[in-house]
């Protein structure tokens, strides 16, 4: 893979329209204020419907009905940029219902996280496009101003931009480049042995997760290892893991976990259910170095 595979949809600027999409769980008045509140102030006309407030009914009519709403905020001309109200869970449930040959022809900014992980890799997929791992609208109120910076020069910046993560943790040694894919391991895992399922070969992946148990994170990498999902992988960064077991803990199962991939693994990317959440673009070219112990994104 090259810098040039994969397409940059267009910036959004102050004065256009960002849509707010609930393709996983809905959300509570006050985080949505809050998060409303800071789009507003930065200057974007915001759109969303009555859905980002409605608990879901199982079953295919509503997926079909999410897919829909979605398609429609992505099509619609003066949207620019989709992002996520939160995560929680149904993005995966939506993929079937997708209008691919549609949503291709409208490139948009997405951007979001943890369960979003299922629409943001599989657009990256299909349709060679740069989607945005970042955080929720919900989560904006609560950032970090690092992190607040971060994603709204990644929502108005035309293309890449040289940014570079200093100070990792070397878990393995090496130096390796190529373009990010990844996200959340646990979304991630329940895409294998599905028609969307992940393959890293190529990519420097990055992975963060949230409220697992140690073992279930092992069992969980075993199960990419074990599915070749990782085969050709060139390196790994991992982000956060929060509430998943003691510093020391996490540091022994992912170190071991990831050995058998015999490539640099650094960890400590501020990225994932923290509020140094930073925006990751999934496709955008990475230099992996643990003798520099950094990340580096490049234009």
């Amino acid at each position: 893979m090259t810098r040039q595979d994969f397409l940059w949809p267009p910036p959004v600027l102050p004065g256009e329209v960002v849509a707010v999409t609930a393709p996983a769980s809905h959300v509570r008045r006050p985080p949505w204020e809050a998060g409303m509140n800071i789009l507003r102030d930065w200057g974007f006309k915001v759109r969303c419907g009555p859905e980002v407030f409605q608990p879901r009914a199982y079953g295919e009519a509503t997926d079909r009905l999410m897919a829909r709403r979605f398609e429609e905020l992505w099509l619609d001309p003066e949207v620019k940029a989709v992002l996520a109200v939160r995560g929680g869970y149904g993005c995966l449930k939506l993929l079937p219902h997708l209008d691919l040959a549609a949503l291709a022809a409208a490139p948009k900014r997405l951007v979001g996280f943890s369960d979003l992980t299922n629409l943001l890799w599989d657009l990256h997929r299909r349709l060679k496009l740069v989607t945005f791992h970042g955080p929720n609208l919900a989560q904006l109120p609560d950032l970090t101003p690092a992190a607040r910076e971060n994603f709204y020069q990644w929502l108005t910046s035309p293309g890449p931009q040289n940014i570079t993560y200093r100070n990792l943790a070397v878990l393995h040694p090496g130096a390796a480049a190529g373009p990010l894919a990844g996200g959340n391991l646990t979304s991630l895992c329940h895409l294998v042995g599905t028609p969307y399922a992940p393959q890293m070969r190529g990519y420097l992946l990055f992975l963060e997760d949230h409220n697992e148990a140690l073992y279930r994170l092992d069992r969980m990498i075993h199960h990419l290892l074990f599915a070749r999902v990782l085969d050709g992988v060139k390196g790994v960064v991992l982000g956060g893991f929060t509430h998943c077991g003691s510093h020391d803990g996490l540091l022994e199962v992912l170190t071991t976990a990831l050995a058998p991939l015999n490539v640099p693994v650094l960890m400590g990317l501020p990225v994932g259910h923290q509020p140094d959440n930073h925006t990751l673009p999934l496709g955008a070219w990475g230099d992996l170095d643990t003798a520099a112990a950094s990340l580096t994104l490049s234009a």
